[in-house]
């Protein structure tokens, strides 16, 4: 875990370097985060515009866990998992979105059977109205989410209940962006409640706490760092709880290239963990995280003219 905050703080002096190298008159502006778990915080789509892509997201983990420890080295996990994203400006200052997770865990036991677990996770749609806007004069942008989740998921023997099982929810969050000259910083919060689904399962309420910042190098080029934390409460399978609440915070260093003749949007974020906690046993706990993410956005209008 040492090692671990130590390149972290590595790669904030690193970006603090790189700000003070190549800042500029006329300020850039940066794009918006590259995490996964990640909403358009205080900003909204413009009106007629459409945005599709998603992020693809890498993780490695080795042990078993408990609590905030490593208890043994019997489990080693990897994960391949995709999140399908769309959006959509119905009106200045709301739009509607959408995330649909599919997944790929292959979990490899020294003492059991090797394990795959794979299929489609519950999608989320939300709606994003804006309240404050930058833009138009007050001190930062601001915007809440209200919707629900679809029961989408994959139900088989093979899937994994935590990523969806078919089960209706719902969501409501709120986040804020602040830019100053070639900065920008942004920050969510939301939550999930859940009903019960396939397997007799419902999973636990859910918490997250996303922050980011960046700094636009240039008009096609931005750093950053970035934060996602995310809690869940006790799950439930046919009446009894399941001694699995949970807290991850994973943060890292980020680059990203925007390319705004195409309205297209490319980041790659590396993370580690800050903090983990599990109050039962957990596998494929990541030891790190590998996030890509390409958006690309039309004109609807423009298109059908």
């Amino acid at each position: 875990m040492t090692s671990k905050r130590v390149l972290l703080l590595a790669g904030l002096v690193l970006l603090c370097l790189v700000t003070s190298a190549y800042a500029e008159e006329k300020a850039p502006v940066a794009w918006g985060p590259a995490s996964a778990t990640f909403g358009p915080s205080g900003l909204s789509m413009p009106a007629g515009k459409f945005a599709i892509g998603g992020n693809i997201v890498f993780g490695d983990s080795n042990g078993l866990w408990h609590h905030g420890k490593r208890i043994n080295g019997n489990v080693k996990g990897t994960k391949f998992n995709q999140v399908v994203k769309m959006r959509y400006g119905i009106w200045d200052g709301l739009d509607v979105r959408s995330a649909t997770p599919i997944y790929s865990v292959h979990l490899d036991k020294t003492k059991a059977d090797d394990k795959d677990l794979y299929g489609v996770g519950d999608t989320t749609v939300l709606f994003h109205q804006r309240l404050l806007s930058q833009k138009k004069g007050d001190p930062f942008s601001m915007a809440f989410d209200i919707g629900f989740v679809m029961p989408t998921g994959t139900v088989s023997t093979h899937s994994s209940d935590a990523a969806g099982n078919a089960a209706w929810g719902a969501m409501g969050g709120i986040g804020a962006t602040y830019f100053i000259d070639a900065n920008r910083f942004d920050m969510e919060v939301n939550y999930a409640t859940f009903a019960e689904g396939g397997h007799d399962y419902q999973k636990g309420n859910r918490l997250r706490w996303n922050a980011a910042y960046a700094y636009a190098i240039n008009d096609n080029w931005d750093v950053g760092l970035e934060s996602s934390l995310e809690s869940y409460d006790e799950s439930e399978r046919n009446g009894s709880m399941q001694n699995d609440a949970s807290l991850e915070w994973y943060a890292g260093p980020k680059v990203a290239y925007k390319y705004k003749p195409w309205g297209t949007f490319a980041g790659l974020t590396v993370k580690a963990p800050v903090q983990r906690w599990y109050q039962g046993t957990k596998a494929c706990s990541d030891d790190y995280r590998v996030e890509f993410k390409l958006m690309k956005t039309f004109d609807l209008a423009k298109l059908f003219e």
